[in-house]
């Protein structure tokens, strides 16, 4: 056998090796890919339950005019899913500071209707009625539209049903 056919064929095995250990190396990326996507995928869902929660809180507040009411607008999702979501590099930095305005404005509401709590609890009805008018406008600011304008929820819940509706292998890869 002649000597470059031995080296061909020494070449040839070398290769053929070195083929599937990339092919092997890639392959190993699969798992982890897919399972960041799901979890994109599920912190987006959990937001967009948050907001529509968010959304009917608000309403109740703004109906039934009731001044100190027991419940809270939801924080959770946010808290938990927000941070992750901006880790992975999968918000745009506009749709990052519209849903932080949103959630911002939450916040508000909460801490206002913690403070409508305090003013009922001591009998201050003045100042319970200014802290109802104050929460009264954010609930309107929260979810409302103006004519020249979205509201805070119609924007929020716009990106949010945009991030849910994209295939796994339509997300942006983290940078």
């Amino acid at each position: 056998m002649p000597m470059s056919c031995f080296v061909t064929s020494i070449n040839g095995i070398i290769l053929k090796q070195l083929l599937l250990i990339l092919f092997g190396f890639l392959l190993g990326f699969i798992p982890p890919w897919c399972r960041r996507k799901r979890r994109l995928k599920t912190h987006w869902c959990a937001l967009r339950a948050e907001i529509d929660q968010c959304k009917e809180k608000a309403e109740t507040l703004l109906g039934d005019k009731v001044m100190s009411p027991l419940y809270r607008l939801p924080l959770l999702a946010y808290q938990i899913s927000f941070p992750v979501l901006l880790a992975d590099g999968a918000l745009e930095e506009s749709e990052a500071v519209i849903v932080g305005k949103f959630f911002g404005l939450v916040q508000d509401i909460n801490r206002g209707l913690d403070n409508a709590w305090e003013m009922f609890k001591s009998g201050n009805t003045e100042n319970l009625e200014k802290e109802f008018n104050r929460n009264f406008l954010k609930a309107r600011e929260l979810i409302e539209a103006e004519e020249v304008r979205d509201s805070l929820y119609e924007k929020t819940k716009l990106i949010v049903d945009e991030k849910t509706a994209l295939k796994s292998w339509q997300f942006k890869m983290s940078t």
